[in-house]
């Protein structure tokens, strides 16, 4: 879909982008994450025309033509007495879309946000959670190849979020390449095929989410009594072990490192009661790579 590279955007003295090279990939929903003031909503307003870069460039992948965008943003404002289809209208209408196109284009933005029974209501009225879907629904209007989303959750409960995450998935499912910010770890997993992670305008990790989560796992070694005079020794092997009584967690499994570690406990009269093997997850990687 798209690739980007070497994007650096500077405000005054502020590196707000530094270097970044991502590539979105045709039909993913790639995830990018970071702490407040990582530069996603500049990449955002980049991809989206708002904002110009000093330098670095966005191509289509594959020699594939360039992507009609559809941007939500993290905050829209909704007049409070408009109707949602009132406005949804008023939006086609800006997207240069004659007055039959327009209809068809809100229509099938509604049923694709799942807003048939909300057109007639008032901004008002609307639940936090409706008004995310209508502002999904605007993004919708010109039938956009790449959906560009800034916290499409922000501020919903754990009901709303799970219902526009089905939305998100139906979308990708009719075959619409995402990109969205979020601070929800757990939204990520359950949702992104890929990650990003951003921090001081820098992407410093970028992978699928299969193989995010397949390439650190965890072990956790359970033996017969407490480890506390073996610590020393053990962090000799390995920086990422923890200690906790009669439980040690490696936090990087390897099994060079963890057959050294069982032969160490075995001959100091330890007895192995169980070894539990886990992948990591995203919270833990995020965590490692943010450090």
């Amino acid at each position: 879909m798209l690739q980007i590279e070497q994007l650096t955007k500077t405000f005054f003295s502020l590196v707000a982008l530094d270097e970044v090279t991502l590539s979105v990939p045709q039909g993913e929903i790639v995830g990018i994450l970071g702490p407040n003031g990582a530069g996603k909503t500049t990449l955002f307003k980049v991809l989206t025309g708002s904002l110009t870069v000093d330098h670095g460039r966005v191509t289509p992948l594959e020699g594939r033509p360039w992507p009609k965008i559809g941007y939500k943003p993290e905050r829209l404002f909704f007049p409070p007495r408009m109707r949602v289809g009132q406005y949804l209208s008023m939006m086609a209408s800006l997207s240069n879309l004659s007055g039959r196109e327009a209809q068809k284009a809100v229509q099938r933005a509604v049923e694709m946000t799942g807003l048939q029974e909300t057109q007639r209501k008032r901004f008002k009225d609307c639940s936090k959670g409706m008004r995310q879907r209508v502002a999904l629904a605007q993004a919708l209007l010109d039938d956009p190849d790449l959906l560009v989303l800034d916290e499409p959750t922000d501020g919903l409960d754990p009901l709303g979020q799970a219902e526009l995450h089905a939305v998100l998935l139906d979308l990708n499912e009719m075959g619409k390449t995402i990109l969205l910010s979020s601070h929800r770890l757990g939204e990520v997993t359950a949702v992104c095929s890929r990650i990003a992670i951003l921090n001081h305008g820098r992407v410093i990790y970028q992978n699928s989410m299969a193989n995010a989560l397949a390439e650190r796992p965890q072990a956790t070694i359970y033996v017969d009594k407490d480890l506390t005079p073996m610590q020393d020794l053990l962090h000799t092997l390995h920086a990422d072990i923890l200690v906790e009584g009669h439980k040690l967690s490696l936090r990087r499994d390897a099994t060079v490192i963890r057959r050294q570690i069982l032969s160490i406990l075995l001959a100091a009269g330890y007895d192995i009661l169980q070894i539990e093997r886990r992948r990591a997850t995203l919270t833990e990687i995020y965590a490692e790579v943010t450090k």
